[in-house]
């Protein structure tokens, strides 16, 4: 009985050894195929300063990421062999680096990047008309941007039967019309109002005018006496803290409104017909 055991158990001893050796085997190989490849480095420029937020990835992988605030990067389970590492950020010229990668390898890639001149757009500057002479102000405080602006296209689109209606729309500025049809602008907190015969209308706070830079004299003017056609452009300003310091003073704390009339066209001088 014993001699059949021991028989028959010589050769499942052998079997069972061999299948450990070979489960090893199997084991070491595949630790050694599934062996992590990280590739770290750096990214600065040529000053040696760090550059955050730089790309970096492997040539024809998804494998890639960003560079730290301290310049710093890595890839976590980089494909062996040789691959291209490539970084980019923009300002800077791209670069790239030719690495050998086998498994468990760990290579510090050092990056330094040429920086670019930036290159700006192409501005196209086209002269405006007027923006020279006596509309040249007008131009400027335009592009300030403190009051309302209305230019001659701007007039025309409106087209109002009046010069009075064009306030009408204005936030801030009053059209009051009194039982003669006089009508003059105050400042206000309401837009697109008429009030006509209004008993208030005596004490309300009048806005004064400049017509081509001349001031007029409170109480002589009315806007009606500038026609829609002959407007070149303008200004309105609906308190203190809107006009500007050249045309400030006391009689103009309720608001201005200057007025720019368009000038005649110039004479064509006729050439002496030939006898």
């Amino acid at each position: 009985m014993l001699s059949v055991l021991d028989t028959a158990g010589a050769p499942m001893q052998q079997f069972v050894t061999v299948a450990l050796a070979t489960a090893m085997a199997a084991v070491f190989a595949g630790a050694q195929e599934a062996a992590p490849i990280i590739v770290f480095g750096t990214v600065r420029n040529t000053s040696g300063v760090a550059i955050a937020g730089a790309e970096v990835w492997i040539d024809g992988t998804e494998r890639r990421t960003v560079t730290n605030d301290s310049g710093e990067f890595r890839i976590d389970r980089a494909p062996g062999g040789r691959v291209k590492v490539m970084v980019r950020r923009i300002g800077f010229r791209p670069a790239s680096k030719r690495v050998a990668l086998q498994p468990g390898d760990a290579p510090q890639v050092k990056f330094v990047l040429d920086g670019l001149l930036e290159e700006l757009e192409a501005v196209l500057i086209t002269a405006r008309a007027h923006a020279s002479g006596r509309m040249q102000e007008f131009w400027a405080r335009r592009m300030v941007g403190l009051g309302v602006f209305m230019t001659r296209e701007e007039i025309e689109r409106i087209d109002p039967p009046r010069t009075v209606d064009l306030f009408r729309t204005i936030l801030g500025v009053r059209v009051m019309v009194g039982n003669s049809g006089y009508s003059r602008l105050v400042s206000g907190r309401q837009s697109m109002s008429s009030m006509r015969g209004n008993p208030s209308a005596a004490s309300a706070c009048a806005m004064q005018f400049y017509v081509d830079g001349v001031f007029m004299t409170p109480g002589s003017f009315s806007v009606d006496e500038v026609p829609p056609e002959t407007l070149e452009a303008i200004e309105v300003y609906r308190g203190p803290s809107e006009i500007p310091a050249r045309f400030r003073q006391r009689d103009t704390a309720c608001g201005l409104v200057v007025i720019w009339t368009r000038e005649p066209p110039p004479r064509v001088k006729k050439e002496p017909t030939a006898c």
